[in-house]
């Protein structure tokens, strides 16, 4: 009898330190901020592969001197917040099938102000990820899809941002082997782009109010032609 293989999980762990230029600009805010911040990042990775699937998990910790978040929605400027710390994990899994493949991608954050450990604002807490790529069907055909969800991040002052939903997907078909390919493709959108904070005055309003402003995502679909241009044998 043959002893059994254990099988280890790739594992690498890394450090780095760098440093980043801020956005100059800033200086011409309420705020002074500094041309030169530093940062310190590490990260530990994981990769198995079990029954044919790829899993890969992803621990990160980056520390900055500063940190630049919030764009001014009137002045097109960053808000210096200080110091601050994020903290990320990263799941995915990646299986090929005979077909196709299809892949998952799950990714939680939190960063926070070193200094009053409240949340830094805009910044993403939660996303996950789900998509079909090349799936092949009947009568030559190809399909891939995806459905990703943006989850809720503080904007400061209290509020909270609308989570982000998206399915996109195509259905497509090459001609005259692959000289031609046609498709269809579509977008489901549900919530809001670009999710800041802005003091308007709406018509019918006394004062002004602090409110969500954002650019609402838009659905369509639509249809593609496109040729490949082939050398010519001489």
């Amino acid at each position: 009898m043959h002893p059994k293989k254990t099988h280890i999980p790739l594992l690498a762990f890394s450090y780095g330190e760098g440093f980043h230029t801020n956005d100059p600009r800033i200086g011409l805010g309420e705020s002074q901020g500094t041309p030169i911040a530093s940062a310190g990042a590490y990260q530990l990775v994981a990769a198995e592969t079990v029954a044919g699937t790829q899993f890969r998990l992803t621990l990160s910790q980056v520390s900055n001197s500063q940190e630049l978040a919030k764009i001014d929605p009137d002045t097109g400027l960053q808000e210096g917040v200080g110091p601050s710390l994020v903290r990320s994990l990263m799941f995915s899994a990646h299986h090929h099938f005979s077909f196709g493949s299809l892949q998952a991608t799950f990714a939680r954050a939190t960063a926070v102000e070193t200094l009053t450990g409240q949340p830094v604002p805009e910044a993403p807490r939660l996303i996950w990820d789900v998509s079909g790529t090349t799936i092949r069907l009947p009568w030559g055909l190809r399909a891939g899809a995806e459905l990703e969800y943006v989850g809720p991040k503080p904007l400061g002052d209290g509020f909270t941002a609308v989570p982000v939903r998206e399915i996109r997907g195509s259905l497509t078909r090459s001609f005259s082997a692959g000289l031609f390919d046609t498709g269809v493709h579509f977008l489901l959108a549900n919530g809001y782009t670009g999710q800041t904070l802005e003091t308007l005055q709406l018509p019918g309003e006394a004062n002004p109010f602090e409110r969500i402003v954002g650019v609402r995502k838009a659905s369509w679909a639509g249809i593609t032609l496109s040729y490949h241009f082939r050398k010519m044998n001489q």
